[in-house]
């Protein structure tokens, strides 16, 4: 989000501001202590002008630019030579940037374009994470999927389906990857997960939004119980926390991945299903101008939407979202069990 781009770039410049500051606070208090460090600190820096000077106005290979240059290197070594002697270390007059790379600026130069530099790409990730509401709880992302916890033989009678609960998470999860290759695709399809409690719809939603993550676009994970506050709060135009509800409704809208969990368990209300409409409609104009792309949860089948939801909720899920069965045992029970 730019909110999250605005704030990094603040807080490079306060460190790198921060560290040039503590390096002049250590010269001016060498100095004041070793006169002669100063005085010859004055000498490089007159060298250093009169050379850039010379490369201005003649070639850099002129006798007067090669004197300055010279006359450069044995200040400087000079310089090291007394820094020794009074057991200062070589680089305790510098600024101690934390990244050596782009010296605080966020940003390094590559193939003539300035670019993000690695250290502010991990942050940009982190304060992504914070926002997205996925917590890492060291158990979700599909390094720890493991279709064992689903029977491998069909159960028609039992599943609804004619293939076994493994297969179809196996199937489950191709899809999901799919959609995480292809996430920027205008064509990619927004994704609903339907099937009973416990069976890991939650689980891969998590997991497909930590891999969108880490590609670096935005994500957000909400209940269906958590949205509508959201929207509410909007409406009346009241601030929680200090974060402007305007902001929180705006980033339902243009984040790159809305993550809508446990839709059906919400209260219902004719004014509620307005809302998810009116949101769902908004996301879809946002994709014509960027990514916009919406998983939607629930144990709710296509027939249990229709009956639970708005005619024109459920047809627009049905139209515009691919739908992705879950079946099984509750995996939760499963793990107590294994306990």
């Amino acid at each position: 989000m730019a909110d999250i781009r605005r704030f990094l770039d603040s807080e490079f410049a306060l460190k790198r501001d921060r560290a040039i500051y503590e390096a002049e606070r250590r010269k001016n208090d060498v100095f004041e202590k070793f006169p002669e460090l100063s005085r010859l600190e004055t000498e490089i820096t007159l060298a250093g002008v009169r050379y850039a000077r010379s490369l201005i106005s003649e070639a850099a290979s002129s006798p007067s630019a090669n004197e300055y240059l010279e006359k450069l290197d044995y200040l400087n070594k000079k310089k090291e030579t007394l820094l020794s002697e009074y057991n200062i270390p070589a680089d305790y007059l510098e600024p101690r940037f934390s990244c050596a790379i782009c010296e605080d600026r966020g940003y390094i130069s590559k193939d003539g374009t300035s670019a993000p530099c690695s250290c502010y790409q991990n942050l940009y990730l982190e304060q992504l994470f914070k926002v997205s509401n996925l917590v890492d709880d060291g158990e979700t992302g599909f390094e720890y999927f493991n279709e064992n916890y689903y029977p491998a033989n069909p159960d028609k009678k039992k599943y609804f389906t004619d293939i076994s609960p493994r297969e179809q998470i196996l199937e489950v999860k191709k899809q999901c990857l799919n959609f995480i290759d292809t996430f920027a695709d205008k064509s990619t399809q927004n994704l609903y997960f339907y099937g009973p409690t416990g069976t890991g719809k939650t689980f891969v939603a998590k997991s497909i939004g930590i891999e969108i993550l880490k590609a670096g676009y935005t994500v957000l994970y909400l209940t269906a119980t958590s949205l509508f506050p959201i929207i509410q709060q909007y409406r009346l135009n009241m601030d929680k926390d200090g974060v402007s509800s305007e902001q929180a409704y705006k980033n339902l809208i243009t984040v790159n991945l809305l993550i809508l969990d446990d839709l059906g368990t919400e209260a219902k209300s004719d004014s509620k299903y307005a809302e998810l409409l009116s949101l769902l409609e908004l996301r879809k104009a946002q994709g014509k101008k960027s990514i916009s792309k919406t998983i939607i949860a629930s144990n709710l089948n296509y027939k249990r939407l229709f009956q639970e939801y708005d005619e024109r909720i459920a047809s627009r899920i049905i139209g515009e979202f691919q739908a992705l069965q879950f079946t099984g045992e509750d995996i939760r029970i499963l793990k107590k069990i294994k306990e």
